[in-house]
């Protein structure tokens, strides 16, 4: 299923309605429903927020199916160039005071995913992210 998506916040409750219907309609439980819905508007959130730089119109892709029992995810946009596997991850030991602001949202997207992968292709950033569908599988992070 391919969803265009304008960098818009307001866009992020369609999408997260749409990959909804996707996994009733394709047997995903609830709680890897929620996973799901999760790692999109956190990432979708840091793509409106921080890919394009000047006020115009943008729009990105997600495709979403489902593989086996797998959820593939790829999301592509043309804004600035980012690998969210460079950011490192946040000291989730320190308290709320400690901790820099930040990077939150990566580290629980990647935390919530089997396959986590980045590259720019064409000039645009393509991410690919793998979910199970299992409630057993452990996901690795990247």
């Amino acid at each position: 299923m391919l969803i265009k998506v304008k960098n818009n916040i307001e866009e992020i409750s369609r999408v997260c309605d749409t990959v909804s219907r996707f996994c009733v309609e394709n047997d995903v439980s609830d709680e890897k429903c929620h996973d799901i819905t999760l790692i999109l508007d956190e990432i979708i959130t840091n793509i409106v927020n921080y890919a394009y730089p000047d006020d115009k119109e943008h729009e990105l892709s997600v495709n979403i199916d489902k593989i086996g029992v797998h959820i593939t995810i790829r999301l592509i946009d043309s804004g600035v160039a980012f690998d969210p596997l460079t950011v490192a991850d946040p000291d989730v030991n320190s308290t709320l005071e400690e901790r820099k602001i930040g990077g939150l949202g990566i580290f629980i997207a990647k935390q919530l995913s089997n396959d986590f992968k980045y590259s720019r292709v064409n000039g645009q950033n393509q991410l690919d992210i793998r979910i199970s569908t299992q409630n057993g599988e452990k996901s690795d992070g990247n």
